[in-house]
């Protein structure tokens, strides 16, 4: 092969649900002229309408995030969130392949279920109407790691050879190829895509020239190009990866740690690493006398769980800034500390108003967790880093403690009655920390300060039930 030749069919009118798309295709080739040989490439949109997979969406995410099997990376911006993931046909794409382009207003166009199974459909009937042996490829739009920009590429193929295996050959020098697999299918998808245009309503692209990779319909289809994940580089996110060998370390110390909380002897305590990084500006709402009603607490004890609170944030070598929603308790040292009224309108007003006095990267943090260690909330920023937005969930799973956000991103935390499962919702990315960490443990309750009595801070330990 020397040469071959791709021209756009036109002629195909705008693809509904339950259209004949394999007789309308069948129609405008049969005016272009068909040829033994000849590959059709088809844009994977019209085949999404043709076979209905149209969904109204007024939630898009939750399109995504039903079509998706496996998160692979997210990255949060000001225009949003994308992210990349492996969906229900086994591609690693944004989106999970969910697309609003060429839409109507409040729908998605979903991926066909079997894009292999779509072109076998095509090909069989393209094939019958014609007359021709001819070939189909389905086609959609993906990027690729390393490159900026996208492509098309092969999702769906059938009568066509869609790679070349060239390994266990040799080069024009002698030297043996040992990992060199040409991918066909997603060259054809590539060049179809140079005619067809993305605005240009002109779906389907003839590759002519090219008739040796034409046969018959028992060729493998282009799932057989889809890499597994085991053997995947790139399986992970560089940001997804790191928190997860990060968050596997942590687990690790914490099952070697004593009751107390402490390092056991001989081993290397997490809460001491170096974790030097952003500055952040931490909100702390602080409930006023009474607040804390199920515990039953006076109000010096509740004063006492706060300021515990406060002095430990302000330990923390990552901080540069705290803001106090409330009252500031007595005796706690004012150094980089500024306090914002209460508007008295509930916690998520409080922390509304101190979200507002903050920028750059900002937290939240819950104001009664007395047996916060500062470096726990050091390891928790760090990993904070590598998300847009992230929460920390209480020990129990449920609520939440923690809840960061990195510059420009909007930022609008939960907190409250099932707020881990609303931070997931909204998309935050959770933060696996240990169980154990005085940092996932909020005070409600008198048996709460019990069995934190040996970790709780100078202000609190002397209201704990073990220390009578």
């Amino acid at each position: 092969m020397t040469r071959f030749e791709v021209a756009a069919l036109d002629g195909i009118p705008e693809v509904r649900a339950g259209d004949d798309l394999a007789a309308l295709i069948a129609e405008s080739y049969t005016a272009f002229g068909p040829e033994d040989g000849d590959i059709l490439v088809v844009t994977s949109k019209v085949v999404s309408k043709a076979e209905g997979r149209v969904i109204d969406a007024p939630d898009r995410e939750a399109a995504i995030d039903a079509e998706t099997v496996r998160l692979v990376a997210t990255v949060e911006h000001g225009g949003g969130r994308t992210r990349i993931v492996e969906n229900r046909q086994g591609l690693v794409l944004a989106a999970a392949g969910v697309d609003a382009s060429n839409a109507d207003d409040g729908t998605v166009l979903l991926l066909p279920v079997d894009p292999d199974a779509s072109a076998r459909g095509l090909a069989v009937r393209i094939r019958n109407a014609t007359g021709k042996r001819v070939g189909v490829v389905i086609s959609d739009t993906l990027g690729r790691a390393w490159r900026v920009g996208q492509i098309d590429h092969a999702i769906g193929a059938a009568g066509v050879r869609i790679a070349h295996d060239l390994r266990g050959g040799h080069d024009s020098r002698g030297r043996l190829l040992e990992a060199t697999v040409t991918a066909i299918g997603d060259e054809l998808a590539a060049a179809g895509d140079l005619v067809k245009g993305k605005a240009s309503q002109r779906p389907v692209a003839v590759v002519r020239g090219l008739g040796q990779l034409v046969g018959s319909l028992d060729e493998p289809g282009a799932r057989s190009l889809q890499r597994p994940a085991r053997e995947d580089l790139f399986r992970l996110g560089a940001a997804e990866a790191w928190r997860a060998g990060y968050e596997a370390a942590l687990a690790g110390e914490a099952a070697r740690r004593t009751d107390d909380g402490t390092a056991a002897p001989g081993t290397a305590d997490p809460a001491a690493a170096d974790v030097a990084g952003a500055r952040w500006t931490v909100v702390i709402p602080v409930k006023g006398p009474g607040g804390k009603s199920r515990l039953g607490a006076p109000d010096d004890l509740s004063a006492a769980i706060a300021a515990d609170t406060i002095e430990a944030v302000a330990a923390c070598d990552r901080v540069a800034r705290i803001i106090v929603v409330g009252s500031l308790p007595e005796g706690v040292a004012a150094d980089r500390i500024d306090v914002v009224p209460d508007p008295g309108a509930g916690l998520t007003a409080a922390i509304a108003a101190g979200i507002a006095a903050t920028d750059g990267h900002r937290a939240v943090l819950l104001g009664d967790l007395p047996a916060l260690q500062p470096r726990e909330l050091a390891h928790a920023l760090a990993l904070a880093e590598t998300a847009g937005r992230a929460f920390v969930p209480d020990a129990d799973g449920e609520g939440s403690v923690l809840a960061t956000a990195r510059p420009g991103l909007e930022f609008a935390p939960a907190f409250g009655a099932a707020s881990a499962a609303a931070h997931q919702a909204a998309g935050f990315t959770e933060l696996h920390l240990p169980a154990t960490w005085g940092l996932r443990r909020d005070v409600d309750m008198h048996e709460h300060l019990e069995a934190l009595a040996p970790r709780l801070g100078n202000r609190t330990r002397g209201f704990a039930p073990s220390s009578d």
